[in-house]
């Protein structure tokens, strides 16, 4: 009769420990490593803001990540980058500098993983450049003209002309009536001494000759 020694079958048992808990913490280390690269996959990408230079591509994932967008003209060569600045849940990237009217295509790298549109990229095009002109219509209209005012100016040393004002005494004959009422040379000199009525006219055209007969200081 064979008889196992107690000290053997204690290693064996600790043998079969030891294993159990290697695969146990192997399948546990696999499974996070599988769940924090679940965390990290890429949900509902969208594109945004097309214009004819610039998108921005947006999505979210479970947990703090940062990714980079990698995109070319071709699903082939993605040989352009933009980075996130940091770490985050929810990500938005702005592509610019893009061609006007183009196709382009993009996956999303995280780590060491990437992500498409179910084994190809994604793709999103830009929109065409439209140079806005305004057509300007020639309408009648008034065009200003611009006079120069010269205004006179004086030399140093010349005479300066002053405008004197003149008075005119109209001849009249006989029969002109006068207007102080007065055919008397020594009344027409008194009220024109007086300033009641009668003029230097009434004087110099009265039908008596006064300037002979009456001398006005």
């Amino acid at each position: 009769m064979l008889f196992v020694k107690p000290a053997k079958i204690l290693s064996i048992v600790i043998g079969v420990l030891i294993s159990f808990l290697i695969i146990f913490m192997g399948f546990r280390l696999m499974q996070k490593v599988f769940t924090r690269a679940a965390d990290t996959v890429p949900r509902d990408v969208v594109v945004s803001e097309v214009t004819g230079n610039s998108v921005k591509v947006g999505w979210s994932t479970d947990i703090e990540s940062q990714g980079v967008i990698e995109y070319g003209t071709s699903p082939t060569a993605l040989n352009f980058y933009a980075p996130e600045a940091s770490r985050t849940k929810i990500h938005l990237v702005d592509l610019t500098l893009l061609s006007p009217n183009t196709t382009y295509y993009f996956q999303i790298r995280i780590g060491d993983s990437k992500a498409d549109n179910g084994g190809v990229p994604w793709t999103f095009s830009t929109k065409t450049n439209t140079n806005t002109q305004q057509t300007i219509i020639p309408t009648s209209a008034v065009v200003p003209t611009i006079s120069t005012l010269v205004t006179p100016t004086i030399a140093e040393g010349q005479p300066t002309a002053i405008p004197t004002q003149s008075v005119s005494i109209p001849n009249t004959d006989s029969s002109t009536v006068l207007t102080c009422g007065e055919t008397d040379c020594v009344k027409i000199c008194e009220k024109i001494r007086a300033g009641t009525g009668c003029e230097l006219n009434d004087f110099y055209s009265s039908k008596d000759s006064c300037l002979s007969k009456v001398k006005l200081d």
